[in-house]
């Protein structure tokens, strides 16, 4: 039998081939993604983390809504849209639309990351083995980089460089300004939280609790307007005896309409549960 020519196991060993590993990895990310998810929209969800710990301080932020979609579920359709080009041959056209979408995520990912730890003071273990899955996608997408040639000039070094650079800075500003524009407005905080406090509902928590902190958070200088009880005997106004009457065992606790809700509540949430009508000049 005739052994294949030279110049064609050359031509074998370069041709595009699917990066299975990329495949695995974005399946991996997409079942995260897809897991946060289903605690975002589904609150009866159990979220492997404890009710009022740091992962439920950012499923109850208002970062993980982008622009009224789940932030998860954007970052399911990013890994299933990397899994789908890595499952076939990489041409240098598909690898480059990889390394744009890894680049995006891996940017998106550090993003959040940052105002999870600086701003809200929180770390969800779940979304940092998100932030770890795209960075190792990215890393094994920048192993498998095709020849530039001749006419594939963004595939040499110094040209992808820029190329990622220009993607992850605009990546990280439309996300910022996005989540800037989407905040809750102050007058329909203020409202809710007059409203909460009109109706008889409590909120109890404690000075030292981060989850506490960041349900405050969400209404902003309204925050002063809530039903807040103080349960630690350490804390400004303190009434640790109706916390104990109310069988409080997790901070933060709402008590609304005689139902009992625990960990950090969306606002829309507190807006249901509380029957509360949004005023007609609120955004």
């Amino acid at each position: 039998m005739a052994k294949p020519a030279p110049h064609a196991r050359r031509q074998d060993e370069t041709a595009p081939r699917p990066a299975w590993e990329v495949v695995a990895l974005a399946a991996a990310g997409a079942g995260v993604a897809i897991y946060l998810t289903i605690t975002k929209l589904v609150r009866s969800a159990p979220l492997l983390c404890g009710a009022g710990g740091s992962c439920e301080i950012l499923q109850g932020s208002h970062y993980a809504l982008l622009l009224g979609v789940p932030t998860a579920l954007w970052g399911a359709a990013l890994y299933v849209g990397l899994g789908l080009l890595a499952a076939r041959p990489l041409t240098r056209r598909r690898w480059l639309w990889g390394f744009g979408l890894a680049v995006a995520g891996a940017a998106f990912s550090s993003y959040l990351t940052g105002v999870s730890l600086l701003v809200i003071r929180a770390a969800c273990g779940w979304c940092l083995t998100s932030a770890v899955i795209v960075f190792g996608i990215l890393a094994a997408l920048l192993r498998r980089r095709p020849p530039a040639g001749t006419r594939w000039a963004w595939l040499r070094p110094a040209r992808l460089a820029l190329l990622g650079g220009l993607v992850a800075v605009g990546t990280v500003g439309a996300a910022a300004a996005v989540f800037s524009a989407s905040g809750p407005g102050s007058p329909y905080q203020e409202a809710l939280a007059r409203h909460l406090s009109d109706t008889g509902a409590r909120f109890y928590g404690a000075y030292w609790c981060h989850a506490c902190r960041e349900q405050k958070r969400l209404f902003g200088n309204a925050a002063a307007e809530l039903p807040y009880v103080e349960c630690d005997a350490g804390g400004a106004g303190a009434r640790p005896d109706l916390c104990q009457q109310a069988g409080v065992r997790v901070f933060p606790t709402w008590v609304i309409r005689g139902g009992r809700h625990e960990g950090v509540t969306p606002l829309d949430t507190l807006a249901k549960l509380s029957e509360f009508t949004p005023p007609r000049t609120a955004p």
